[in-house]
This record gives structure tokens, C-alpha cells and sequence, in this order.
């Protein structure tokens, strides 16, 4: 059987469960959240819509093969998603300004511009590329912006591409002794095997 990876995520997905977990802060209270259907600039990087199925090929140093992660999107509500990998599970809030972790720290945070930045789960996150064209297993892909987070001590970073009307197409950790790395091999609707 093969072992789960160290590092699930990030779910960027890398991006939280790699990091530690964050201290108590005294910072104004979190803007609302959005009241309308339309969905937000962020959104439209990261759309979490309900019963969507991620697939990625991970590589891993202590791995000879590629590994799998499989990540599935539920929504219980308009301004609510959860991230599903196995056991964990990261809790995020869709707000007027962006998607960000229940426990702290934004995915994405308006304006999607390059050089944007904003605290992060782990670090400081900001746009590193904007408007790239990325090809992985699962398709190509235009328009796509890259965010780097960089933990408080720089030992760390993390490297996401986030793909319009699609997601997290791939991501990385590299705290410069291993490097994990995954890319999107399918997407989907999940299928209800019963139901066939």
C-alpha cells in the first residue's frame, strides 16, 4: 500500500496543511461576506463548485513513482467550501474580497494584479505571474496567475497556479532540502457509482 504523502497540502490544499498553526491575532474583524450570487474576481480563479473531483500526480522525493492526490470540493453554503484530501479537511470562507482559510490567511485576495500581496496561512503570499498559459495532464490553459508564499522565516515557499472557470491547476513546497510537486491530471463532477 502506498503511503500517504507528508505534505498533503498544501490545498496551496500544500498552501494550508503544511503550515503552522496560526497565532492569535487582534486585527479588525473579518469583511463580510459577499451577498451576491455573482461570484468574485477570486472566484472566478478558484471556482469550489459542490461535488467537484481534483485529481493530481504528486511527486514526492521519498517516492521512486509519481503518487495521487485526490482532492473533492463541498459546499454546504454560498460563502462556505471544504477542501476533502482523505482525512483532512481545510474549511474556507468565499468573502466579498477574496477565498480565504476558516483557520487564517487568504488563498486569494483582490485585486488579482502582479505584485499584489496579502498574509497568507503560512507567510506572505503575492502574484508572481499573471496571464500565463500552463499545459498539465488534465489540459491547457490561458489566463492562469502564479502566487508565491514565503513562510515568516523564508524557509519555505510555496507556488501555486490558479487557472480560470478551473482551480488549483499545480502546485509546489520547497523548503530547500525536498521539493514536493503536483499537477492536475482531471477534474470533474464526482460520479455516483451506484447511481450507474
Amino acid at each position: 500500500m502506498k503511503r500517504a504523502p507528508r505534505c498533503l497540502l498544501l490545498l496551496g490544499v500544500a498552501w494550508a496543511g503544511c503550515a503552522a498553526p496560526p497565532t492569535p491575532s487582534s486585527a479588525a474583524a473579518p469583511p463580510a461576506p459577499a451577498t451576491s450570487s455573482t461570484p468574485s474576481e477570486a472566484e472566478r480563479y478558484l471556482p469550489l463548485l459542490n461535488d467537484t473531483v481534483f485529481s493530481y500526480t504528486a511527486w514526492l522525493p521519498e517516492s521512486a513513482e509519481p503518487e495521487q492526490l485526490i482532492l473533492q470540493v463541498n459546499r454546504p453554503s454560498p460563502h462556505h467550501a471544504n477542501l476533502r484530501s482523505g482525512s483532512s479537511v481545510k474549511r474556507l470562507e468565499l468573502v466579498a474580497d477574496g477565498v480565504r482559510l476558516i483557520t487564517g490567511g487568504y488563498l486569494l485576495k483582490a485585486p488579482l494584479v502582479a505584485g499584489a500581496d496579502w498574509a497568507g496561512s503560512a507567510g506572505r503570499v503575492h502574484i508572481s505571474a499573471v496571464d500565463q498559459n500552463v499545459r498539465v495532464a488534465a489540459g491547457q490553459f490561458a489566463g492562469c496567475l502564479e502566487t508565491l508564499e514565503s513562510d515568516t522565516r523564508g524557509s519555505r515557499e510555496i507556488a501555486t497556479t490558479y487557472c480560470p472557470g478551473v482551480g488549483i491547476v499545480k502546485f509546489s513546497v520547497d523548503d530547500g532540502e525536498r521539493q514536493e510537486r503536483f499537477e492536475l491530471k482531471s477534474f470533474g463532477p464526482r460520479v455516483d457509482v451506484n447511481a450507474l
